[in-house]
């Protein structure tokens, strides 16, 4: 009897991080499970963040299909198409302020000072996400593409019911225009087409005691370095320059008893809790965003953000303003973060307690091509969590339904609950010593801070 292949295809109407490589056996059907098929009905309103929701649902997917999106490339991404969309719906919304000369290296040309008379900003915004998406994943599965113009063109359809020619098109052409104007922005930056290499072959990894190295049976990707020259990226916020001056606190050292032989040897005596069924191995997975077959840890961020809009919508301009808000501190979080692991070059856990401790020890996760401090995980979700904490509050609890074929959803009471949990994590997977996910929150969080110094509303 021949399998039935069951395919429950990406509704338009939900949240779907379609994973066609996560399938189950049941009898002689093999069936695709769907993200959306976990989680209860909802109508969007289109009028709403909900608008949003469905664009970013689909972009996740993107991230985890094209090929070369590393987590850097996944946030560049989503930060330069979620600012297209904030900057996209500003004639409507008198009170929200461009981003131009607040960010660096970004101008908008006095033409794109409209007014508000025949002008719908969910088409615009609808326009704007779609060109950027068309322009930020040129290597994207055309099977993908197409639904990213199923999805344009069905948000269109229901957009224009009614609506006159003119509208329709200052709305749409000011919308494309925006695409465009951000696109010619984001090419400057020192990142573009980043996801054609992740690594540069004239890049060289220092040598000594201290220095990370590649384990070719350990790493995840099998490739060089990745991203040696991330750290030279334009940030958009201004302050976003440096690495702050955060350091490790722990001296490197080989010797028994030393700090930081202690620090790996606490790595090595955890790992050996973290087994099969565990909490601590759940935990490990739960946020092993590795790039390739999910949509990275940048993206496992925007998910957070889409999960909770997704179960309570707000006004289009405050959900465009959420996204574009959290979208820039990622960015910049990952530039400050690649900036200092390869300033620092420091060695993984996994070669360290090799050659100190026991020659024979695996880590629970496969441990990446890049050096060890500071935790990227650690940097990324803290400033996350502080962007949200600022916008919505410490008391937002929300179920994180991203990772489904590793277990139950996780639940959590609030945004630091989940970054906290994200950087432990990589304590337990065995890839990132103490000290990295200590310094590593501290840093996100003051990525954080200086993109809420960022005003898209006036006072």
């Amino acid at each position: 009897m021949k399998k039935t292949i069951l395919l429950f295809l990406l509704s338009f109407y939900g949240y779907a991080q379609v994973q066609p490589q996560r399938q189950f056996q049941e009898g002689n059907t093999t069936q695709l499970i769907l993200f959306e098929n976990r989680l209860p009905y909802k109508k969007y309103d289109l009028n709403t963040s909900d608008l949003l929701v469905k664009w970013n649902v689909l972009i996740l997917d993107l991230i985890e299909q094209t090929n070369g999106y590393s987590p850097n490339v996944a946030a560049r991404s989503l930060a330069y198409i979620n600012l297209a969309a904030y900057e996209s719906i500003l004639p409507a919304y008198p009170k929200s302020l461009s981003m131009s000369g607040q960010i660096q290296g970004y101008i908008r040309p006095p033409e794109f000072e409209q007014d508000s008379s025949s002008f719908i900003p969910q088409i615009a915004l609808n326009n704007a996400v779609f060109k950027m998406v068309d322009y930020m994943f040129q290597p994207a599965p055309y099977i993908w593409m197409e639904k990213v113009m199923a999805l344009r063109d069905s948000v269109n359809a229901s957009l224009t019911n009614g609506v006159d020619h003119l509208t329709l098109m200052k709305s749409t052409n000011y919308g494309l225009s925006v695409a465009d104007l951000i696109y010619l922005y984001s090419m400057k930056d020192g990142g573009h087409q980043s996801y054609l290499r992740s690594y540069s072959l004239g890049y060289k990894l220092p040598k000594c005691d201290a220095c990370f190295e590649i384990n070719r049976v350990a790493d995840l990707e099998n490739t060089g370095p990745l991203h040696p020259d991330w750290g030279k990226t334009r940030a958009f916020h201004p302050e976003d320059t440096t690495d702050f001056g955060i350091n490790p606190k722990v001296p490197f050292s080989k010797y028994k008893n030393s700090p930081f032989y202690k620090q790996a040897l606490e790595v090595y005596d955890e790992s050996k809790t973290v087994v099969t069924g565990s909490e601590k191995h759940t935990i490990a997975n739960f946020w092993d965003d590795a790039a390739s077959f999910t949509s990275t840890a940048t993206g496992h961020s925007i998910s957070i953000l889409t999960q909770v809009l997704r179960n309570k919508s707000v006004p289009l301009d405050e959900g465009a303003r959420d996204y574009c808000q959290l979208g820039l501190a990622i960015h910049d979080a990952m530039i400050i973060c690649w900036k200092s692991k390869y300033k620092h070059n420091l060695i993984r856990p996994v070669a360290y307690i090799k050659k100190y401790i026991d020659s024979r020890w695996e880590a629970t996760l496969l441990t990446p091509p890049f050096p060890e401090f500071p935790s990227g995980h650690s940097v990324q979700s803290a400033a996350m969590a502080t962007v949200l904490t600022s916008l919505m509050g410490d008391s937002v609890a929300f179920t994180d339904y991203s990772k489904y074929w590793v277990g139950e959803p996780r639940n959590f009471k609030n945004f630091w609950t989940a970054a906290n949990e994200t950087s432990i994590s990589r304590l337990y997977g065995g890839i990132h010593f103490r000290d990295a996910l200590v310094q590593g929150q501290e840093m996100g969080r003051m990525v954080g801070r200086n993109v809420l110094k960022l005003k898209f509303f006036r006072e």
